[in-house]
């Protein structure tokens, strides 16, 4: 038997009506696309090309990824990893599908759910809190017991698994932390949680990650030339990367640097607090070595404290010149805003109050800052003498903890450095977000395709990208362009778009009324109450209303709630419960209506008649104002191409495809979809979101015609 006919009748054997899924899942069906998406990967595994699926709903797309990376550890011993961007999934993976399909299957393979450092509980910190009881207020001692209580009993030390509350400052205390830990040095070592961790995660085939964390792993292996020594995930070759569309933020998010007013004082006050004196480090360190040589003594009482608070006000000093250019030399704050976002352009770069006083106060804060980073390490430098003596161990553990500061320092100075440097312009944006209560520095890099295909693509041997929302107008250009795969040859990689079995054509209602103002218009949201209003009593609630900002929502939730012709519906809106109880608590009641943003256009499971109404209020196109949107519509211009259709158009479609997928979640499903925004049929760029959904039934017309179609469509379909 041939390699490939060995592999057609192994697929056939698992997803086969009669295979063995059929023989382990309840009503399981064949599916059309499965099997051929299974193909398609061990394709691309077989032949180490870069695999592109757009697999829609319903075509059971994690067991179609998972069976080619049991295959291939089986036959080859290499192991795959699997990162996904929600929780949900992860756990879906890690609890359900894998463990099922191992089972199936009758292998032996191990696949384990790798977390970042910071997730696992030190026991080395755990322990100098156990002898440094001040370190924490009285607020958190109990959180504090709780934990050492947990640590005895708990054998994985992952934050995940503690049920009591807990602050995330007196995590922070507790973490593992890289750049504060000692590895094989460790008197804890044996017994570590991470350790053990990545000692399973080594042996393990499948590693279930997220796209954050593999984000971190590139960054530490450019930080390091590509050395293995301190990655974040043990050496692999082969990746499948499931909802592969939220990739490129992750991206973008992962390689730009911040500094802010809260987070630069937060540092500080590790290293000395007037306020808290007794829970800081150089107090601690003063407690341990009291008997210490003057020169020591004077560092800890006297050249640190007064260079940290030197420091401290040149932050105030630094961000305080930021807001005032930002409110009075550039612009007025926005009335009743909470929160602003500039971005700096050239021409504010040129004035004269950048350059002086505030590039200069920024300038004298990095140096300041290095300068305490260099004490911080003179310091350790001096604990390092009581090596051979009795203080030997509280000198390593505290060393550990001046070397992390005095690198977080060093860190920071070189941000502030970047960000009033002039480096790079076309490959970077720089922005300033304000609040109430704090203001962040922003400064990202444009080129994230260049780095994923660099350091991502070009590394591994096999990558395979799937979500059922890859593709715009059937194609997989706009995704190639933003990830740098187009810089690929074309004959290695591979796309393959399976459509969804279900049967939206008979199920499915796409309604667009036409009779109602533009998004633009200030008449808009005014002239929608009544519409949402009816589209709830036609669908008798079970609906979700989706809107593209929270402004939006809470404007048309206030005037609806209060709305008595509506008052048989619970009415729920984000924000006032968590996602997880909100969703629940939709899913529980009957009718009930959830006005809802961001998260839930996807992600959300809803199956049946609890969800049977989705109201698109405005086409998901990004605020022309946002930094990152700005800055790559120019770098587009630079290159010759059109910022809106290249660009704003095939990512507003991906977010469109989101919130129309909430609808069918399983075969039986039925109900209609409604967009308020009539651009959609009367713009030219309507078609390419109209070409990118399942075909299904589609009416457009005055909002008397729409909601007549709507009640055919309901009293035509059930579920069966």
């Amino acid at each position: 038997m041939s390699a490939a006919d060995f592999k057609e009748k192994l697929l056939d054997i698992i997803f086969s009506q009669d295979g063995l899924l059929g023989r382990f899942l309840d009503a399981f069906e064949s599916r059309p696309g499965q099997k051929e998406m299974a193909q398609g990967i061990l394709s691309a595994y077989e032949e180490d090309k870069i695999a592109l699926i757009e697999a829609g709903t319903g075509i059971g797309k994690s067991l179609a990824y998972l069976v080619p990376a049991v295959y291939w550890a089986l036959k080859h011993q290499e192991k795959s990893v699997i990162s996904t961007h929600t929780i949900a999934l992860q756990e879906q993976l890690i609890r359900k599908d894998i463990p099922f399909l191992l089972k199936t299957m009758d292998v032996d393979l191990k696949a384990v759910l790798v977390k970042g450092m910071g997730n696992y509980l030190c026991l080395r910190k755990l322990g100098e809190l156990r002898q440094q009881p001040l370190l924490f207020s009285l607020d958190e001692s109990q959180q504090v017991q709780n934990i050492e209580q947990w640590a005895e009993r708990t054998s994985e030390g992952s934050r995940s698994e503690i049920k009591f509350p807990i602050s995330s400052g007196t995590w922070e205390k507790v973490a593992c932390e890289a750049d504060n830990c000692s590895h094989v040095q460790c008197p804890f070592y044996k017994h570590c949680f991470f350790f053990k961790a990545r000692k399973e995660a080594e042996d393990a085939q499948i590693l279930v990650v997220n796209h954050h964390l593999l984000m971190a792993d590139i960054n530490a292996k450019i930080r390091q030339d590509g050395a293995q020594e301190k990655s974040v995930i043990p050496r692999f070759e082969r990746a499948i990367i499931d909802e592969a569309h939220h990739l490129e933020q992750v991206a973008l998010d992962s390689f730009a640097q911040s500094s802010d007013r809260i987070g630069l004082q937060r540092l500080l006050g590790r290293i000395f607090s007037e306020n808290h004196p007794e829970r800081s480090r150089l107090n601690l360190i003063r407690a341990d070595f009291s008997q210490a040589k003057p020169s020591l003594v004077h560092a800890l009482d006297v050249e640190i404290p007064v260079q940290k608070k030197d420091c401290a006000a040149l932050i105030e000093k630094a961000f305080a010149e930021m807001a005032h250019f930002l409110e009075s030399v550039i612009t007025q704050p926005r009335a009743g805003s909470k929160e602003s976002k500039w971005r700096l352009t050239e021409s504010m770069c040129s004035l004269e109050y950048w350059k002086d006083p505030l590039q200069v106060t920024f300038h004298s804060l990095a140096e300041k800052l290095t300068q305490l980073s260099l004490a911080l390490s003179s310091l350790e430098g001096q604990l390092s003498e009581f090596k051979g003596t009795k203080l030997e161990e509280q000198a390593q553990d505290h060393s550990l903890e001046l070397r992390s500061l005095a690198m977080r320092l060093e860190e920071k100075a070189a941000n502030l450095n970047r960000f009033f440097s002039d480096d790079d312009p076309d490959k970077r944006v720089r922005w300033v977000e304000m609040t109430a209560s704090n203001v962040v520095l922003m400064d990202a890099n444009l080129a994230v395709a260049s780095l994923l295909y660099d350091n991502l693509f070009a590394k591994l041997r096999t990558t395979a990208l799937c979500s059922a929302t890859l593709t715009t107008n059937r194609a997989f250009s706009y995704l190639k362009e933003r990830l740098g795969i187009h810089l690929e040859k074309e004959e290695n990689v591979l796309e393959q778009i399976f459509d969804s079995p279900f049967n939206y054509a008979q199920r499915t209602l796409l309604a667009i009324p036409t009779d109602l103002p533009g998004p633009s218009d200030p008449q808009f949201l005014p002239q929608i109450l009544e519409p949402i209003k009816q589209i709830i009593q036609v669908s008798k609630g079970n609906a979700f209303i989706l809107f593209t900002s929270y402004e939006m929502l809470q404007w048309v939730y206030e005037k609806l709630s209060n709305d008595a012709t509506l008052s048989k519906y619970l009415l729920l809106k984000q924000g006032d419960l968590s996602r997880h109880l909100l969703l629940e608590e939709f899913k529980e009641t009957p009718g009930s209506v959830l006005f809802a943003t961001n998260s839930f256009w996807e992600g959300v499971d809803v199956p049946g008649e609890a969800l049977r109404c989705v109201v698109i209020v405005k086409l998901p196109f990004v605020v022309p104002s946002e930094p990152i949107y700005q800055a790559c519509s120019e770098a587009l211009e630079r290159e010759g191409k059109d910022p809106f259709n290249d660009y704003a158009v095939p990512q507003a479609v991906i977010r469109f495809k989101q919130g129309f997928g909430r609808l069918m979640r399983k075969k039986n499903d039925r109900g209609c979809i409604v967009c308020l925004d009539h651009r959609l049929v009367k713009k030219n760029y309507g078609k390419q979101f109209l070409n990118s959904l399942p075909p299904c039934k589609t009416t457009s017309g005055p909002c008397k015609q729409v909601l007549e179609e709507m009640r055919a469509h309901y009293a035509s379909t059930s579920i069966n």
